[in-house]
């Protein structure tokens, strides 16, 4: 039998786990995500029919991925990511474009270090972490960290319609509302 000499090693006890999300866009407009929806994109708890709070207590964006097609041949297409200047970083822009219906624009990048978006976020500040340019039907991938409280009180956050209290719900990227957001969820629960 072994002895421990030094004893058992230290444990991180919360919940961390990254999550690849999937959004498609409704609209072309430059549109800038914040840790608050950022923090919703990642789930929401019903209230009540109106209300809900968040699942995670914080979050970090990891990637981000972006394709975008053509209307139709000939016509040019173009994605974006923008990560705007902070303190201690240069604003950093990601972008493709496409006239090809067989070949999407295609974008995929990390949050520069030190942006804001490389930190990890709680969603009680609306602070722009990243702006989107991704026209009517594209595919938008999100990969989240994100870390579960313990006995922590979750900070109330979207406004659904509809909801059924108790119930998990998705919210769009770029909005606490389903109605407001145009990069909408694809294949989970959003009101």
């Amino acid at each position: 039998m072994a002895l421990m000499v030094n004893g058992p090693s230290q444990l991180k006890t919360n919940l961390e786990h990254t999550h690849q999300f999937r959004f498609t866009s409704t609209s072309a407009a430059l549109t800038a995500i914040t840790d608050a929806t950022l923090l919703c994109a990642a789930g929401v708890v019903a209230q009540s029919a109106v209300a809900a709070d968040n699942i995670r207590n914080t979050v970090r964006l990891k990637q981000i991925e972006i394709w975008t097609p053509p209307a139709s041949q000939g016509t040019a297409a173009t994605c974006s990511v923008l990560f705007p200047a902070s303190q201690r970083s240069q604003a950093r822009e990601y972008t493709d474009t496409t006239v090809s219906v067989s070949t999407p624009a295609h974008v995929r990048c990390s949050p520069p270090a030190e942006s804001l978006c490389a930190f990890w976020v709680n969603g009680t500040a609306t602070i722009p972490l990243v702006s989107l340019t991704a026209p009517v039907g594209s595919i938008i991938d999100v990969w989240i960290g994100m870390v579960d409280g313990d006995g922590e009180a979750p900070a109330a956050a979207a406004v659904l319609v509809g909801a059924t209290a108790g119930t998990v719900y998705y919210c769009c990227l770029d909005s606490q509302t389903f109605a407001a957001g145009i990069y909408k969820p694809v294949g989970l629960s959003s009101l």
